[in-house]
């Protein structure tokens, strides 16, 4: 069965229930990510409630060129395990590969160049809006909204549906609406070297507040870096080509 939003086969963990109207990026800032390692970084989960995160550990990934604070260190696998053309790392917090609890998944590779314009931030109502109809029909996303990300790097903030198109026979149509388990929130943006990519939250079995506030706190402490092996990172971060039907 080929599921249109596929991302990773059969592995969409993070039941939303009462969390589908979550707030982007809530009242984070870069200055607050900034903080100590040792320093908790308040966020405000809702319009009501304030969590504290703590992000106290630094993960670096050599091979594709990037750092984010992270609760704690994280068991790494790569994405390819679950699919084979998605490039990038599962940092896994709780759970094991075969059941994962809380985990981000960080994408290279999640969107094609154009798909987020630079000025996304800037243009108006109507732009937005058709940049972000576009966005989700393709990507199959509900909820999107237009998300700073850090100083002028703008991002789309979105959350994987309830119902998804299938193909049942294999034959490449999409045929068939099926109920999904599971939902996931995602976040895409532009790599500041290159690249570009999706951070996704992993919570189960529910998304709870703590979480989504840790996630969205990490958001903001994403930072992008040349790798010494960076033409073959550019490589990497191709999207795969589309078979024709």
């Amino acid at each position: 069965m080929k599921i249109k939003n596929v991302l990773i086969k059969g592995f969409m963990a993070a039941v939303m229930g009462a969390f589908l109207m979550v707030p982007a990026m809530s009242s984070v800032y870069a200055e607050e990510a900034a903080q100590p390692a040792d320093k908790a970084v308040t966020t405000e989960a809702n319009g009501d409630n304030v969590v504290q995160v703590n992000l106290p550990y630094k993960y670096t990934s050599t091979r594709f060129g990037y750092t984010i604070m992270c609760p704690t260190q994280p068991n790494v696998v790569p994405a390819s395990l679950f699919d084979e053309t998605s490039k990038g790392d599962i940092l896994i917090f709780e759970g094991n590969v075969d059941d994962v609890k809380k985990a981000w998944i960080v994408l290279i590779n999640a969107y094609d160049d154009g798909d987020i314009p630079a000025n996304a931030g800037s243009v108006s109502d109507a732009e937005r809006k058709t940049i972000l109809d576009n966005f989700s029909n393709k990507y199959v996303l509900t909820n999107t909204r237009v998300v700073e990300v850090a100083e002028n790097v703008f991002g789309i903030y979105g959350i994987t549906p309830k119902e998804l198109q299938v193909d049942t026979n294999g034959d490449g149509q999409l045929d068939e609406t099926v109920t999904a388990e599971n939902q996931m929130v995602q976040t895409y943006l532009p790599g500041e070297f290159g690249g570009r990519f999706m951070i996704s939250l992993i919570d189960s079995p529910e998304i709870s507040m703590a979480g989504l506030a840790t996630y969205n706190a990490a958001l903001t402490t994403f930072k992008q870096w040349p790798t010494s092996e960076y033409q073959q990172f550019l490589e990497l971060s191709k999207l795969p080509k589309k078979k024709k039907n």
